[in-house]
């Protein structure tokens, strides 16, 4: 009974960090779309600061996902 329970959870887990990663995904795809009007220096500057922070969290939920353990490069 554990095993199913466990098993249940692992499964429970996967489908959550796979809707993380979807939203993860919408939010780099918005934050593109805003980049390519952006205008202001500065406004282009934070897109890029939040572009990069998109980017290790996906890979942090991409890692989370195939059951690694790696930490998200620095660049």
């Amino acid at each position: 009974m554990r095993r199913k329970t466990n098993e249940r959870a692992v499964r429970r887990a996967q489908r959550e960090l796979k809707a993380e990663l979807d939203q993860t995904i919408s939010a780099l795809r918005r934050n593109d779309a805003a980049f390519q009007l952006a205008v202001d220096g500065y406004q282009v500057e934070e897109l890029i600061y939040q572009h990069a922070a998109l980017m290790c969290h996906c890979r942090a939920v991409l890692r989370d996902l195939r059951g690694g353990d790696a930490s998200c490069p620095s660049g």
